[in-house]
């Protein structure tokens, strides 16, 4: 402890000076922004936020005089929640407790109460990420202790809330200790006694508690007990339908997003009953994929998704679950036009799949979030993948269908596995729900298109709108310089606008392509919309666990697409974040109405990736559906330049030729074509003082592998 101390007062008296005019409140403002980021997951802006309070604290420490150790605890606690989202690292997870601590022993100093309880309520989080759940439990005590005095001893009923809050938090902690009758004695109590009578968001994550607690004791006393288990999720599962269609009618985008992240975690604890109660958990998988792309959403059953399927058709759910001792673990709901019910697969464990190797530097999973475009090849050309993914007891249940509807989940949202189908006789439709099989199918109108490319990233542009994603610019900032042109775009829409040959179409280029001048098209209803730009995104580490669900989430603002300007308003430090900026953010793009949007093309890198949270991708996916567009082309890697132009240039003209749009037909007839596509150029042999001439093919999965299609049926 001391150590630690030295270490971080030296840092903070080792930076430079900068003139503040309010040192206190700037000091509070950082600490502010480093809270959210905390809440936003978003720790590298947290520890730019830890730079900047170590110079500002520097730069005022003559001025705090006796508050000085307290503007020090909140530094530590900011230090904590830092090491905290790098706490599988045993020793992040140290200093975060040691950080965490040194806060708490000021704050005790101080007699400041709230701080304290805070501190303790932070420590028992990070012991029970870490599993030391007796450690959760002893921090959880000194909380519940001092609640249980106030209510109890003192007769202050405001505590109530936080005291029954406590309990279940404790129940949880003896649950993992395997103390089965305490645990449910508590989350009982907090049900009966408290939560019941409230029927809110608590209410029902305590009903989750329980059911969680309910199939802990099952795994350890023995199958007899999962009865309970299903029980009790059932009733959940049951009360939540209503109550989660009632509270969304009212809520905006953001809200829904927040409240389900803080509610949904259920779903990947009752997966694991699996056969026992396969019909609940399709019901359930089409509800949660469809509770946040859908703003009326309408219940949909696993029923009405087997009336929808044909004699060759085959429908499956892949689910990111956890299992024993919270190892994430891959299934799957098979569901076919005779079947009883549905068919509940257990696949692989997550990691064992992403930890196998698969070159000297690579193990399968660092393939996939890999750059190089090389390792894509090799991780495509794996002949275990195909078979790991689809098994012998998956295609033993997809049997003879024709036509395979599946809908990803957890990695499969970054694997094209649509192209890793061992059988070569099934077409696979990747879609953002098999309730997408429900809706009447229709060939799709293309009257009418929006292309945007050869855009001028770093133009001068002099923005008007406000309203903007100031998170979007704040994440994206640091990244001006990094942003490149992309000159082949350009040559991509001439070529698609030369063979749609539609005078309706709409070019949108250079200087003029802005984000404003996009939204405005927009608003005009194209069918087709071709964006060739840069997309962005950024990965997450989720700070929430059973005793503290996440209740912010800013991640549709750390997705979505660079227009003209971006790099210049990025770059000038004194640019008001309020207005246009260049960069459209998924949240922005999740506002617009593109319900007449049949096919929307994202020809730029990665833009089918995005933040992966336990109910989904959270990006440009979630953005388009909730904004309404129906069919999508995204990438799920950076994209070469020629090969992106000639594909999209046949794909257009393969769907040019066909009367009845069929756009996935369309799409795969395109990268048979690339496969065979070959590049001829002449280079310059100084050894000979001649030209030799080169070809470059395009057969290899770097090039006919990285764009997937979504909802396209």
């Amino acid at each position: 402890m001391k150590q630690l101390t030295t270490i971080i007062l030296s840092l903070l008296l080792a930076v430079p000076l900068f003139a503040q005019t309010d040192g206190k409140q700037h000091l509070i403002e950082i600490f502010k922004e480093a809270e959210q980021c905390y809440l936003m997951d978003d720790y590298q802006q947290l520890q730019t936020c830890l730079t900047n309070y170590s110079d500002a604290f520097k730069d005022n420490q003559s001025i705090l005089g006796d508050s000085t150790d307290v503007y020090l605890a909140y530094y530590y606690k900011m230090c904590g929640a830092y090491y905290y989202g790098l706490a599988e690292d045993d020793s992040c997870a140290y200093y975060a407790e040691l950080c965490y601590r040194r806060s708490l022993d000021v704050f005790n100093s101080r007699n400041n109460v709230t701080n304290a309880l805070v501190l303790h309520e932070e420590l028992a989080q990070l012991f029970y990420k870490t599993r030391a759940y007796e450690q959760a439990k002893v921090q959880l005590d000194s909380v519940y202790n001092y609640y249980d005095e106030r209510l109890h001893d003192m007769g202050i009923t405001s505590v109530m809330p936080n005291y029954y809050k406590t309990i279940s938090q404790l129940a949880m902690c003896n649950g993992r200790l395997g103390n089965f009758d305490l645990a449910l004695e508590q989350i009982d109590e907090a049900i009966d006694d408290y939560y019941k009578k409230q029927k809110d968001a608590d209410y029902y994550e305590a009903l989750r508690k329980r059911g969680k607690i309910l199939m802990m004791q099952a795994d350890s006393l023995g199958s007899t007990h999962y009865k309970k288990a299903v029980e009790s999720y059932q009733q959940y599962v049951n009360e939540r339908y209503a109550s989660i269609g009632n509270e969304m009618s009212t809520m905006n985008d953001s809200q829904r997003n927040q409240y389900w992240l803080a509610t949904h975690q259920f779903m990947y604890d009752c997966f694991r009953l699996g056969n026992r109660a396969p019909e609940m958990l399709y019901d359930l998988t089409l509800f949660s994929k469809d509770y946040l792309v859908r703003k009326n959403a309408v219940r949909t059953t696993w029923k009405q998704v087997k009336q929808a399927l044909g004699k060759n058709d085959c429908a499956i759910e892949f689910v990111q679950y956890y299992g024993k001792n919270d190892e994430r673990r891959m299934g799957c709901l098979v569901l076919r036009n005779n079947s009883k019910k549905p068919l509940f697969i257990d696949m692989f464990a997550t990691d064992s799949l992403l930890d196998l190797p698969l070159t000297r530097l690579h193990t399968i999973g660092s393939a996939i979030i890999y750059s190089e475009n090389t390792v894509k090849d090799t991780l495509y050309r794996d002949e275990r993948l195909p078979h790991l993914i689809w098994n012998t007891a998956l295609m033993s249940a997809i049997g003879d269908a024709t036509r395979v509807y599946f809908s990803p989940d957890g990695l499969f949202h970054q694997l094209a596995i649509e192209y890793l189908m061992p059988d070569d006789e099934k077409l696979c439709h990747r879609l953002s729900s098999t309730r997408v099989l429900t809706q009447k199918r229709i060939s799709p109108k293309m009257d009418s298109a929006l292309l945007c490319g050869g855009i001028t990233f770093d133009a001068s542009v002099q923005p008007n709108e406000r309203d903007n994603d100031e998170v979007a610019y704040r994440f994206m900032a640091p990244h001006a310089t990094s942003i490149k042109s992309l000159p082949w775009t350009r040559r991509e829409v001439d070529s698609v606008l030369a063979v749609r040959n539609n005078p309706r179409d709409k070019m949108l280029v250079g200087e003029n392509a802005t984000d404003e001048t996009f939204i405005k098209l927009l608003r005009q209803g194209y069918n087709v919309i071709h964006l060739a730009t840069h997309g962005f995104f950024g990965g997450r580490i989720g700070i929430y666990n059973d005793i503290k669900p996440l209740l912010n989430d800013e991640s549709m603002s750390m997705s979505g697409l660079l227009f003209a300007g971006s790099v210049s308003t990025l770059a000038d430090r004194s640019f008001d974040m309020t207005l246009s900026d260049g960069v459209l953010s998924a949240a922005e793009l999740a506002k617009q109405d593109m319900s007449n949007t049949e096919l929307i093309v994202l020809s730029a890198c990665q833009t089918g990736l995005g933040h992966l949270t336990d109910d989904g991708i959270c990006g440009i996916q979630r953005a388009l559906k909730l904004a309404g567009a129906n069919a999508m082309i995204l990438s799920l890697w950076s994209v070469d330049d020629y090969a992106t132009c000639m594909l999209m240039r046949y794909f257009y003209e393969e769907l040019g030729k066909q009367s009845k749009k069929n756009i996935l037909v369309a799409f795969l007839n395109a990268r048979v074509r690339l496969m065979i596509e070959e590049k001829v150029t002449y280079e310059f042999d100084p050894s000979t003082f001649t030209h030799y001439k080169k070809i470059k093919t395009y057969d290899k999965p770097q090039y006919v592998n990285p764009f997937i299609i979504i909802d396209a049926i």
